[in-house]
């Protein structure tokens, strides 16, 4: 059977890709915490700070000799990164350069997908997005998963690496009894329970291109199949959703009227303001929705709501 190795398998997308894999390859999986337990988990866990501890990633890379890396670790937090960007760079940056260094020890060349984000884009100034427009981030962590990329690039040119970066857009969900613990889909029910409204920054206006978890991982198997040139992939659904949208569809499941919700017309520093992506690319290599936007909202608020039971 073939080798997997997941860092970041603690987070979000790592924990899960850990189960949605677990069938296809012998699941290998890196964080810098301590293992998050699970009854049924067969992942064989390593415990190592990628950007510190170069000699024991070394060690670990070449014990694994992985066929297969999906490279989940790093920060996943814009506002975070505007208040402490050289914490943001050592998350990404560095954690990937001293993986890409570590791969050199080993005599093949494993497939690699790179968990990059849309954040790269900044503001567009047109959509769709296309992998080929303009890439002008507005924070300090849409710079850095850009200078990953180019990272990623010249690995590939100079190197022979077989590294792909997945511009992810805005991924969400729940799968495997595992859900998304920050950003907008859990801020939503936090501030719902500690006041009983939602009131959002911005207008409501603002758009984003949404993505279950569960088709993250569809694309990223589709992605690991495919023998094309291509190094980087939009990876989200192609369809434009408002935030104010979200959050009416979000107080519908918590049994509440859409006048809970509010918004103050603040702009946070580093969020773009309307994202939907080109997935031509994606969907000519097999990539088809699975998970519809009210189905997936809905099957979050359930999970969110037992979480706080």
């Amino acid at each position: 059977m073939k080798k997997l190795l997941i860092t970041g398998v603690n987070g979000f997308i790592g924990r899960n890709a850990a189960h949605y894999f677990e069938n296809e390859y012998e699941v290998h999986g890196m964080d810098i915490a301590a293992r998050y337990c699970e009854a049924d988990d067969t992942v064989r866990y390593y415990q190592c700070n990628m950007s510190q501890n170069p000699a024991e990633l070394s060690m670990i890379v070449t014990n694994v000799q992985p066929d297969v890396i999906l490279h989940c670790a790093g920060s996943a937090n814009v506002g975070a990164s505007v208040v402490n960007p050289m914490a943001d760079l050592d998350g990404n940056l560095h954690s990937l350069y001293q993986l890409l260094i570590a791969l050199q020890g080993i005599a093949k060349r494993p497939k690699v997908i790179f968990m990059s984000s849309a954040a790269v884009y900044g503001n567009p100034k047109q959509l769709p997005i296309r992998e080929t427009d303009e890439l002008a981030p507005i924070s300090p962590y849409g710079l850095h998963k850009l200078m990953c990329e180019r990272l990623c690039h010249y690995y590939n040119q100079v190197h022979g690496y077989r590294v792909r970066a997945i511009r992810i857009f805005s991924a969400y969900g729940i799968a495997n009894n595992n859900g998304l613990r920050k950003q907008i889909f859990w801020d939503i029910y936090q501030k719902y329970q500690s006041a009983g409204e939602i009131k959002l920054f911005g207008t409501g206006n603002e758009t984003r291109d949404f993505i279950h978890v569960t088709d993250i991982l569809q694309a990223m198997k589709c992605i690991l199949a495919y023998d094309g040139p291509e190094e980087v992939f939009n990876v989200a659904n192609g369809e434009e959703e408002s935030i104010r949208n979200l959050a009416e569809i979000y107080a519908r499941e918590l049994g509440e009227s859409a006048d809970i919700v509010s918004f103050s017309g603040e702009t946070k520093a580093g969020d773009p303001l309307n994202w939907r992506a080109d997935i031509s690319l994606l969907k000519k290599i097999g990539y088809q929705k699975t998970i519809d936007f009210e189905e997936g909202v809905r099957g979050y608020v359930h999970w969110v709501r037992e979480q706080e039971a």
